[in-house]
């Protein structure tokens, strides 16, 4: 059994936002390999309060609200940027644990030295502040899988790196030099797993509550995808669910060991650099993906929730 800590910026839920970190939550929850013990939130699909009161929704509608979550960072380390977000009128707005969201993420790991892993599907602010507070914070975990990154394909003049790490590429740059060798699942492979209009759609005309919600909310994004003309075409990226999966189908993904530095200046602002030539690793990247396997997983596991 794989003991996991979530670290989300979860939009699911509000209109016009992405869904796949509610998928990954999901995900999470839904795998009998994988314990789910610890929530945190940060601040970048939408604000923290958001994502919060999100989170702890989604948990709500999946029969699983003893899960802890902990609202974390609400503006990346050195950039006063922050997100605003909507939660829906009817939503409850309930309260989560006290506790900072790194200082919680602290405190389990000391409990449990080697024992917790943490993926982190959203800017990476909670996870460089864990480790500012605890130099032995990142040699404690059992392992570190982020969503976030790009490696090989170029990003473009206004955002040149992955959103994530874009948001806060100086966070990116103190897990980078953490000593830990993070697994990180960028947008070489995240954009090839993806769910179809008409995937949700079935979703969306399940009798289970969750399938139904997540299955409405997808093809609105989709819709919003289309409309924007972001990722045309009548399907959507499962960017942070394909990190999830990672933890117990690390077969589904091809990796290779690498020296990686990100960029923190303005012009190219979170790009990943890779050093081909380094004998220094400090990242494992993903380089492929079985985009079919992982559907049959994903879609396997979220029919029984």
């Amino acid at each position: 059994m794989e003991r996991v800590m979530l670290d989300v910026d979860l939009a699911m839920g509000a209109p016009g936002s992405d869904v796949d970190d509610g998928f990954a939550l999901a995900l999470a929850l839904a795998d009998p390999e994988i314990s789910v013990e610890l929530v945190t939130t940060v601040n970048g699909n939408t604000d923290v309060a958001s994502a919060t009161t999100l989170t702890l929704e989604l948990l709500h509608r999946l029969g699983r609200p003893e899960v802890p979550v902990h609202r974390g960072a609400e503006v990346p380390l050195l950039r006063p940027r922050k997100r605003v977000g909507t939660v829906p009128d009817e939503v409850v707005v309930r309260e989560p644990r006290p506790t900072p969201a790194a200082v919680a993420m602290v405190e389990l790991v000391r409990a449990h030295p080697g024992e917790l892993t943490l993926v982190a599907v959203g800017p990476l602010t909670n996870v460089a502040l864990a480790m500012r507070l605890a130099p032995d914070f990142a040699s404690s975990l059992k392992r570190l899988v982020i969503m976030g990154g790009v490696f090989d394909r170029p990003g473009n003049a206004e955002q040149p790196g992955e959103y994530n790490v874009w948001c806060d590429p100086e966070a990116a740059a103190i897990v980078l030099d953490s000593g830990i060798v993070a697994q990180w699942v960028g947008l070489d492979v995240t954009l090839q797993v993806r769910v179809t209009k008409d995937q949700a759609r079935a979703m969306e005309s399940s009798a289970r509550e969750f399938a139904s919600f997540a299955g409405r909310y997808t093809v609105a994004w989709i819709d919003h995808l289309d409309r924007n003309k972001d990722q045309p075409g009548e399907s959507c990226a499962m960017h942070d669910p394909l990190a999830v999966a990672a933890v117990t189908h690390p077969e589904l993904i091809t990796w290779r060991d690498a020296q990686v530095r990100v960029e923190t200046g303005d012009e190219v602002r979170g790009a990943m650099i890779v050093d081909p030539g380094s004998r220094t690793v400090n990242a494992s990247i993903a380089v492929a993906v079985d985009a079919a396997g992982f559907t049959e997983f994903f879609l396997g596991r979220l029919s029984e929730l």
